[in-house]
C-alpha cells in the first residue's frame, strides 16, 4: 500500500510542479525536479519513502525514453549530420574524458573515481534535450544536430560504462576481463540488427493484423522491456537494449505507429523519472559541499558544451547552430546515474566509488538537469546579441543565402509543395519550400526546386527564407498545432504577410482567423467541390452556371455571408 501511497504524491506532486512550470514559462522537466525535492525523503514535510522501488519504476522510464529516441531518430537521419555527429561527438568525448579525469585528479580523487566522473560526465542529457525541443524545433537543423551528438554520446557512454565496470572486478586490469564485455555488448548490437530486424517487425505485423490497439500497445512496451531485460541479462542496461530496440524498429513499417502508442506511457513513466532525480537531491549535502558541486557544474557543463560548440563551428555549422548546441546541451546525461550506481555497487574489489563521491557526482547531475532547460531558454537572447555577426556565415540548412523578395514561402506538404513550386519555377516566379523531413526535402532537392530543410515554425529558418521580404505564405500541411506555431512565428517576424493555410474541416477555422490568417483553404470542401463540378459537367450545365454556384457555395461555407438559394 506504501507504493501506491508514494505513487500518488509523485503523481500528484509531479503534476502541480509542471503547472507552476507552465504558468512560470518554463520547461515542465523543473517543475517535475522541484516537486521531487519537496515530497523526497532530504526534505521535511510530505516525505515518499519507496525510493529504491520508485527508482526501479524511473528506470521504466529511461528505458522507454531512449527506445522513443532510437525510432524518432534512426540512423538514417544522422547521414545529413554524419560527420559532426560520428567524428566530432568521438573528438568531444576523448576530449572530455581526459578533461573530467584531470579534474578528478586534481580535486585528489583516485585513478577510478577520476575515471568515473569522467564517464558519468561525458555525454548531454537526451531527455531534458528531447523536453527542451517539444515546442516543434526537433526537425529543425540545431534540433537535429543536438539530437545526433546526443545519441553518438549515449552511444559511446554504453562501452565506457562496461569497461569502468570490468576494471573494477578484474583489479588487477586483465585485458580478457575488460575486453569481454564489450565484445558482449558488439554480439548483442549485431545480434539485434541482423535477427531483431527480421523478427521484431513480424511479430508487430502479427499483432496489427488483429486490429486490438491494446494489444499493439502491450506488444510495443514488451518489446522495448523485453529486449531491454535481455541486454541486462547480457550484463549491460536496459536503457541501452531499449535504445537498440528503437534503432531496430525505426526501419521499420511500424516504426512511427509504435512511437505513436508507446508516447502516453513514456511520458508517465517520463514524470516518474524526473521526480525520481529530484528525490535523490539532498539540499543539506548540497550547501554544505556547495562550493566543490558548483565548481564541478560549471567546469564541467560549460566545459563540455564549449568543446561541443567549438566543434560545430569547426565542422561548419553557423547562425544560431553552435549557440543552440552550447546552451541546449549543457545537462548531464540521465545515464549518468545508471553509471554511477554502477560503480557504487559492490563488485569482486569492493565498490569503485565511496558514498561521498557518489553523493557529489548524483546531486551535479540533478542539479546540471535543473539548471538546463532555464540556460537553454537563453539561445534566443545569444542569437539576437549576436546574430548579426553569425548571420555573415553561410549556414548549412541549404548551404545558400536568400536574395529574393516578394517571393512565395512554402511550408512543408511534399507533394502539394511540389507541384507548386513546379508551376511557380514554370512561371519564372520567386519562391521557396520549407520541409521538415529531410527524405522529402532531399527528393524536392534532386528535383533542383528551391528548398530550405528546417521546422517552419523556428524563426531562425523563416528568417533564412527571407519571410520578411516575403509576399505570401502557403501552409500546406501539419496538424492544427503545427499550423499555429507557424502563423504565430510568421506574423511575429511579418505582420502584414499574406498567409494562407491547408486545414480539415471548420472547427478552427475561427481559431485560425483570429491569429491573422488571410485564407483558409479546406480539402475537404474543395474535394467537394471538385466532385459537383464533375456532375454539373457531366449534366452539360454550362462552365460559366457551374463556376457560379461553386462560388456561391464556397461563399456560404468560407464566409457565412449568405444562404443557399438567396
Amino acid at each position: 500500500m506504501q507504493l501506491i501511497i508514494d505513487l500518488i504524491w509523485i503523481l500528484c506532486g509531479g503534476l502541480l510542479g509542471g503547472l507552476a512550470a507552465r504558468l512560470l514559462k518554463q520547461p515542465l522537466i523543473i517543475g517535475y525536479i522541484i516537486a521531487g525535492v519537496i515530497i523526497g525523503p532530504n526534505t521535511s514535510g510530505i516525505t515518499v519513502v519507496s525510493g529504491d522501488t520508485l527508482m526501479s519504476l524511473a528506470d521504466i522510464g529511461v528505458a522507454l525514453l531512449l527506445f522513443s529516441l532510437g525510432i524518432e531518430f534512426s540512423v538514417r537521419d544522422l547521414k545529413p549530420i554524419g560527420k559532426i555527429a560520428v567524428f566530432g561527438t568521438i573528438i568531444q568525448v576523448v576530449l572530455t574524458l581526459i578533461f573530467c579525469y584531470a579534474l578528478g585528479r586534481f580535486l585528489n580523487w583516485d585513478p577510478l573515481p577520476s575515471f568515473c566522473l569522467a564517464v558519468a560526465c561525458v555525454a548531454s542529457s537526451t531527455a531534458v534535450i528531447l523536453k527542451t525541443l517539444a515546442s516543434g524545433h526537433v526537425t529543425a537543423l540545431s534540433g537535429r544536430v543536438m539530437l545526433g551528438l546526443s545519441i553518438v554520446q549515449d552511444l559511446m557512454v554504453f562501452p565506457l560504462m562496461i569497461v569502468l565496470i570490468s576494471l573494477q572486478d578484474a583489479g588487477s586490469g586483465s585485458i580478457t576481463t575488460t575486453i569481454m564485455p564489450i565484445f558482449t555488448a558488439v554480439v548483442f548490437v549485431l545480434a539485434m540488427m541482423i535477427i531483431g530486424r527480421r523478427v521484431i517487425p513480424a511479430a508487430l505485423r502479427f499483432v496489427a493484423h488483429w486490429q486490438s490497439q491494446e494489444l499493439f500497445l502491450f506488444s510495443v512496451i514488451a518489446i522495448s522491456l523485453g529486449i531491454g531485460y535481455i541486454s541486462h541479462l547480457f550484463g549491460l542496461s536496459l536503457a541501452f537494449g531499449a535504445f537498440v530496440a528503437g534503432l531496430v524498429l525505426a526501419g521499420s513499417d511500424y516504426g512511427h505507429k509504435a512511437l505513436n502508442e508507446a508516447i502516453p506511457p513514456r511520458d508517465l513513466f517520463a514524470l516518474v523519472f524526473f521526480v525520481s532525480v529530484g528525490m535523490l537531491l539532498e539540499p543539506s549535502f548540497v550547501w554544505e559541499n556547495i562550493g566543490i558541486i558548483s565548481l564541478l557544474v560549471v567546469i564541467v557543463c560549460v566545459g563540455r558544451s564549449l568543446i561541443l560548440s567549438g566543434l560545430c563551428w569547426s565542422f561548419g555549422y553557423r547562425n544560431i547552430v553552435p549557440i543552440a548546441v552550447f546552451t541546449g546541451m549543457m545537462p548531464i546525461s540521465e545515464i549518468g546515474f545508471i553509471v554511477i550506481y554502477q560503480a557504487s555497487a559492490a563488485g569482486s574489489n569492493g565498490p569503485i566509488i565511496d558514498n561521498y563521491v557518489y553523493s557529489i557526482i548524483l546531486n551535479m547531475i540533478v542539479i546540471s538537469m535543473l539548471l538546463g532547460p532555464i540556460v537553454s531558454g537563453l539561445t534566443t537572447f545569444l542569437y539576437r546579441l549576436f546574430g548579426k555577426a553569425l548571420q555573415k556565415e553561410v549556414d548549412h540548412i541549404d548551404g545558400k543565402e536568400i536574395g529574393i523578395d516578394q517571393h512565395v514561402v512554402v511550408a512543408g506538404g511534399w507533394s502539394l509543395a511540389r507541384d507548386t513550386a513546379r508551376v511557380l519555377r514554370f512561371l519564372k516566379l520567386p519562391y521557396i519550400v520549407i520541409e521538415p523531413k529531410h527524405q522529402l526535402f532531399t527528393k524536392l532537392q534532386r528535383e533542383g526546386l528551391d528548398v530550405l530543410f528546417g521546422d517552419p515554425s523556428q524563426p531562425m529558418i523563416l528568417d533564412k527564407a527571407a519571410l520578411s521580404k516575403a509576399g505570401l505564405l502557403l501552409i500546406t500541411s501539419g496538424s492544427h498545432a503545427e499550423i499555429v506555431n507557424i502563423t504565430k512565428a510568421a506574423r511575429a517576424i511579418s505582420p502584414e504577410l499574406r498567409i494562407v493555410v491547408q486545414s480539415k474541416g471548420h472547427e478552427n477555422s475561427q481559431e485560425l482567423a483570429d491569429l491573422g490568417v488571410s485564407e483558409i483553404v479546406h480539402s475537404e470542401y474543395e474535394a467537394g467541390f471538385e466532385m459537383l463540378r464533375q456532375a454539373l459537367v457531366s449534366k452539360d450545365v454550362s462552365l460559366l452556371k457551374t463556376e457560379h454556384y461553386l462560388d456561391e457555395i464556397r461563399k456560404m461555407l468560407y464566409h457565412k455571408q449568405r444562404q443557399w438559394g438567396d
